[in-house]
Order: C-alpha cells, then structure tokens, then sequence
C-alpha cells in the first residue's frame, strides 16, 4: 500500500487550448507522475519533497510561439489517492481488449488486463498507451523475448506475455512501480515477468521486441543503446512524444541502424515502429 504522502499540484492554464498536446508532451518532459486534463488546460502532479524548487518557472519557459501558458501551485496534504484514482479510473476498449482494474465487473469481451494503477502511468487511457498496445498486439510474440522500458503499471509486458511471449522483462526507475507492476501480473494471472528497477545499459543480452514509452528526452538518450540491444530482425516501438518530434527521433535511430517502418498517431501523440 501507497504512503499517504503530500503532493504538489501545478496547474497550467493553456491559450489557445488547442495547442494542449504540445503543452503535454513539453510538461512529460519534467519529472511529473501524473496528469489530468480540463477544460482551460492541465495539471501535473508530483511528489511534494521530490518537487525542484525552480520547477513552475521551467515549465513555464515553453520553447514554443503561438502559445500562452500561465500557472500556479497548489500543496495537496495527504491522502488516500489510491481511493482517488479508483473513483476517476473506468474500464475502456482498445483494439478488442478491455482494461480495467479489480474493482469492475469482468468484461463481456474474451481478452481483457486487469490493471489497478495506483500512481503509476500505464493504465490505457492515455493516447500512448493505447498507442503502444494497438502496435504491439500486430506484432508476432509469440516464443519472442520482450524487454518493456519504462513499464509503469506493467501493462504492455503483460499484454505482451498475454500475446505468447516467451520471456518479458519490464523495468522502471520508480521502486513503486516495480511493485505495481508485479501485483499486476498477479492479478491477470502471469507468473513469469520480471520486473526490476534495472537500467538499460545493465543488459547484455538482446531481445526481439523492445517497448519504450517514455519522453522525447530519455528516447533520445536511449535510442543508441535500444539498437545494440535487438536481435536480428527486432522490432523497437517508441511512443511517449509529439508529432513534431518525429523528425529527431527518426533521425537518430537512422543514424544508429534503425530503419522506420511504420508510424500511428492519436490526439497529437504519436508511436514509431522501428526495425533493425
């Protein structure tokens, strides 16, 4: 069980509100955990002793003209937020699978994850992750070796378990989310993932299918050691970003052998599938 610790909101007013999904994918940039959408903008939401005492400026300083982006913010005490994410966390379908989390009714439909979130990313509303699983389950796993960068809640390296993976190890930064992720698997059912808080340079093996849905910045820092770690003929699936950075992304992984093979884009965001 979560601590009931203190968390610091920053709210973001957006104008015009159309430009929403640059001000997202500039804020995923930042050490956030979560956010949430609304009507004028967005809130970003991360722990109070974890906070950088110059964060609410950075973010204000978007690298981008034709938006204004005005904020504040606000210390929330703690609280029960597992109960908090239960209230607001509603079961949805994406790609003929249903997510949702133990507190629903079993799905009328025959593929479903069971995935209670907690606070970590990765429950399957967000455009990236929907994003992710709809490539992932086009790909063959079956008897292929998956590493999921990044796992959050561990419900792409279930999924991929679920599609016939042989072996699939999930890692994350975030202590909470390793263990997140191995009450996930748990509850669907799946014994055999590993999830660990191991870097991406702490592997020597390579893997047929490597999943990384993170940022722009990490990918860019990963990306020349995701390419020594595919196996012939591997497939790397990057989501996380925006449009616009599609270029530098594309760019990078050509430099290091990566060739683009097909791309999908939802609400601004967008997922590449390379091969090597």
């Amino acid at each position: 069980m979560l601590k009931l610790r203190a968390y610091s909101a920053y709210h973001f007013t957006i104008f015009p509100i159309d430009k929403i999904e640059i001000v997202s994918a500039w804020l995923s940039t930042f050490s956030f955990e979560s956010f949430v959408q609304h009507d004028n903008g967005i809130s970003a939401y991360i722990p109070a002793d974890q906070a950088p005492v110059n964060l609410l400026e950075d973010c204000l300083a978007i690298p981008f003209t034709g938006i204004e982006l005005s904020g504040n913010v606000e210390t929330m005490a703690g609280q029960n937020w597992n109960a908090i994410w239960e209230a607001q966390f509603h079961p949805i379908s994406v790609a003929h699978w249903t997510v949702r989390a133990s507190f629903h009714k079993p799905a009328t439909t025959q593929n479903e994850l069971i995935i209670d979130p907690q606070m970590s990313f990765g429950t399957g509303h967000h455009a990236t992750t929907q994003l992710m699983f709809e490539q992932l389950i086009k790909l063959d796993c079956k008897r292929a070796s998956v590493l999921d960068v990044g796992t959050g809640t561990g419900v792409l390296a279930i999924l991929a378990k679920k599609l016939g993976a042989a072996t699939v190890l999930g890692i994350d930064i975030e202590d909470w989310c390793v263990e997140n992720a191995k009450e996930n698997a748990l509850k669907n059912d799946v014994l055999d993932i590993s999830f660990s808080n191991d870097g991406v340079g702490s592997f020597t093996s390579s893997f047929d299918i490597l999943l990384a849905n993170i940022n722009r910045n990490v990918l860019c820092e990963h990306i020349p050691q995701y390419a020594t770690m595919l196996s012939k003929d591997g497939v790397l699936l990057l989501s996380g970003f925006h449009y616009d950075d599609i270029v530098v992304l594309r760019d990078l992984a050509l430099k290091h052998g990566l060739r683009l093979d097909a791309k999908a884009e939802k609400e601004g965001w967008v997922c590449l599938k390379f091969i090597i």
